[in-house]
């Protein structure tokens, strides 16, 4: 992915943009010189042996851990140098990758969301005119975890193996998918350590976490929350309950979406422009043209499977598209929901549709192509709250939180028939996450409670 011609740098004193304010000035990172991605370092490296290799990261990993005489005795007994340009902890990080590719099956290190041969998806084009209405699995509660405070979102990492929820509380968990399906609810979650499916919580940020993503390749969580920071983890290591990396912006940052090459990651926040961040050097950018930015704060920011195109919402209730290479805002659905709050967007699997939800109470399929709506999904009309939606696994269905009833609605996405309420949680559901790999779902509730369901 290239920067092209259209993104402006964020200078270090910032800029003021239409409504007077201030952009991010260059983000504080720590620890300086880390960085997350590796190809353009690479690239100006001479090829080793996979042994020589396998050597210098052993090295690197043990000065990393703080065994620096064990580190000097491998150097020279292989009579290998230590190479300074190797990200700290590297070798653990793909001990970690190789253990889920070796459990889960390598389709499983294929991008988030990027569908693969005889996988379905959701293709209109391809259809009947009269779609056939699918039956909706029988989907069981299997877990419960319970934060301090209301549950607001969560998301699972690329493979379907972890699934992390963040809370008001500023908690952030890390749990265990399989663990969580083998799990009997009626033990304590303090029980029996090695199967408690809740492996690790985090404590980094100082007021409510908004929006988790995981990273396509590498084994990092990221978080963006009320306090303005966005933060990284490195779930890697065992110990490790703070971020290792962070950088702070000027506003509360709502939504945080990564590319899938890792290498990009973009943020919406309380003021109306998009960043776009390098993970690697976390240089700022965003669209120099004034006119085509938001209104309003940013909601929610996808980007699409492919990474050529990344879409927005707005508080101002409108729908952006957006070039990331030139920077250009290539489409925008004004008023897309009757005026109100847009609340979430989520793209297809092969791009060719939108799936937004609204302040008016509605969860709307858009055709990308034309710009038009092709259904409407009616969960709590006239409802002035907030309302997400998602896509299930194989876009057969569409999840929505509903505002009345405390339950996640199901709808068929094609004929947009409601099919059944998620019942279970004792007060208002506000975020679902879908598994990538099968038909497992997390609802995330004002209960306090994130409740893991399989089909």
């Amino acid at each position: 992915m290239e920067r092209g011609g259209g993104f402006g740098s964020i200078p270090m004193s910032g800029v003021v943009g239409d409504g007077g304010a201030p952009l991010p000035p260059t983000p504080t990172v720590t620890p300086a010189g880390v960085g997350l991605g590796t190809a353009g370092r690479r690239s100006k490296r001479r090829k080793l042996s996979p042994k020589i290799e396998l050597y210098q990261l052993i090295i690197s990993q043990l000065q990393h851990d703080g065994y620096t005489q064990a580190a000097q005795a491998v150097s020279e007994a292989t009579m290998v140098p230590e190479d300074p340009d190797i990200e700290e902890g590297r070798l653990a990080g793909l001990v970690e990758l190789g253990h889920r590719a070796e459990t889960k099956g390598l389709k499983d290190t294929k991008p988030e969301g990027t569908p693969i041969k005889g996988e379905r998806c959701l293709d209109f084009d391809l259809e009947m005119d009269h779609p056939v209405p699918r039956a909706f699995p029988n989907y069981n509660t299997r877990f419960i975890t319970t934060h301090k405070n209301t549950c607001r979102c969560a998301h699972f990492s690329p493979d379907g193996a972890l699934v992390a929820t963040g809370s008001v509380d500023t908690s952030i968990k890390l749990i265990d998918v399989e663990k969580m399906k083998n799990y009997s609810q009626s033990k304590s979650e303090t029980d029996d350590i090695l199967s408690r499916p809740v492996t690790r919580t985090f404590y980094d940020h100082t007021q409510a976490i908004n929006d988790l993503v995981f990273h396509p390749q590498q084994p990092i969580l990221v978080s963006c929350s009320k306090d303005s920071y966005i933060k990284f983890y490195d779930y890697s290591k065992a110990a490790a309950k703070r971020a290792f990396r962070y950088l702070q912006d000027t506003h509360p940052v709502r939504s945080v979406s990564f590319h899938p090459s890792g290498d990009f990651i973009i943020a919406g926040t309380d003021h109306h422009m998009i960043r776009l961040y390098d993970v690697n050097t976390f240089q700022a950018y965003t669209c120099p043209n004034q006119k085509e930015h938001h209104h309003g704060p940013v909601n929610m920011v996808r980007y699409a499977t492919d990474g050529k195109l990344y879409g927005s919402c707005s508080r101002d209730g409108s729908i952006k598209l957006w070039d990331p290479v030139t920077s250009r805002c290539i489409n925008t659905i004004i008023g897309a929901h009757m005026g109100t709050d847009v609340t979430s967007i989520q793209f297809s699997k092969n791009n060719k549709y939108l799936l937004s939800a609204g302040r008016d109470g509605v969860v709307r399929l858009w055709d990308l192509a034309t710009g038009r709506p092709l259904r409407n999904y009616n969960s709590a009309p006239n409802s002035t709250r907030y309302l997400q939606a998602a896509f299930s696994h194989g876009e057969d269905f569409v999840l929505s939180s509903d505002d009345t009833g405390w339950a996640a609605l199901v709808w068929d996405t094609r004929t947009g028939d409601l099919l059944h309420r998620l019942t279970g949680h004792n007060n208002r559901v506000r975020f679902i996450a879908i598994s990538p790999i099968e038909n497992a779902i997390m609802t995330c509730s004002d209960d306090h409670r994130a409740r893991f369901w399989i089909g």
